[in-house]
């Protein structure tokens, strides 16, 4: 029985244009093979002059092994923390996202919520996942929310055709920009029981004071708007004059 010519000590079965046999087809499926390999790609990078920089780099990577620690890439530790990085992805988000730099650290990418228009750090696997789909990539939207609460509140959230409470010819979706104006002019709280949107369990609703139905040219009007909570939205519509029914285009 002839063995392995690179040391593996396994059972030869090919033999190669330079004479030597070998215990597979490939040089890389010998397990001897990739050691020597290895060892060739140290020898030639072994001369090689690296730049302070680069020494630096290798040197924290080094201490963070001999530590113990989790040593995240030299580039901050943004991936490890699952913190998306600014420069890496805004130009991948941009014209459809808003974005800017975070204002503690400029190399943290901030976007603005879908619903309420706050400015925060998403996840990097949520930042990732909209660009998927940015580009047609997958399922779903995937669009900025900075809280479940936004989430849930949004109207086009996991909807396919119609918003969340769509009534034949009486429902009409405040616009997103119009909705984040009048949260800011209010500072996000609800002008009836004066909450803020942190102490409420809840999301926030604008409001249209008058029935947009009557005057629809004039639906964004800012000054035509009020901020609630989703339950003062819901005790609001109770009163007389005010309620769905009335607000109802009537022949």
């Amino acid at each position: 029985m002839k063995l392995c010519d690179y040391g593996c000590g396994k059972e030869a079965s090919y033999k190669f244009n330079n004479g030597k046999w070998c215990c597979s087809k490939s040089h890389n499926s010998c397990p001897n093979m990739k050691k020597i390999n290895r060892l060739k790609l140290i020898g030639k990078n072994k001369g090689r002059k690296l730049s302070q920089s680069t020494k630096n780099k290798m040197s924290n990577s080094q201490k963070g092994l001999q530590t113990g620690e989790k040593c995240p890439s030299w580039k901050g530790g943004y991936n490890e923390k699952n913190i998306p990085r600014f420069d890496q992805y805004k130009n991948q988000l941009l014209p459809i996202e808003k974005v800017k730099r975070n204002e503690s650290d400029s190399n943290i990418l901030e976007v603005e919520c879908t619903y309420c228009g706050n400015w925060f750090v998403p996840k990097l696997h949520i930042v990732i996942d909209r660009i998927r789909s940015i580009n047609s990539i997958g399922f779903g939207e995937h669009r900025f929310y900075c809280s479940e609460k936004c989430k849930q509140e949004c109207s086009i959230y996991k909807q396919h055709q119609y918003p969340k409470g769509f009534k034949a010819a009486t429902s009409r979706e405040v616009q997103p920009e119009l909705r984040q104006m009048r949260f800011k002019i209010d500072g996000y709280i609800c002008q009836r029981c004066k909450k803020h949107q942190s102490e409420l369990k809840v999301g926030l609703h604008c409001h249209h004071i008058e029935g947009i139905l009557w005057e629809p040219i004039e639906s964004a009007d800012l000054d035509k708007c009020i901020t609630f909570c989703k339950d003062c939205h819901i005790l609001v519509h109770k009163i007389e004059g005010c309620t769905y029914d009335d607000l109802k285009c009537k022949p």
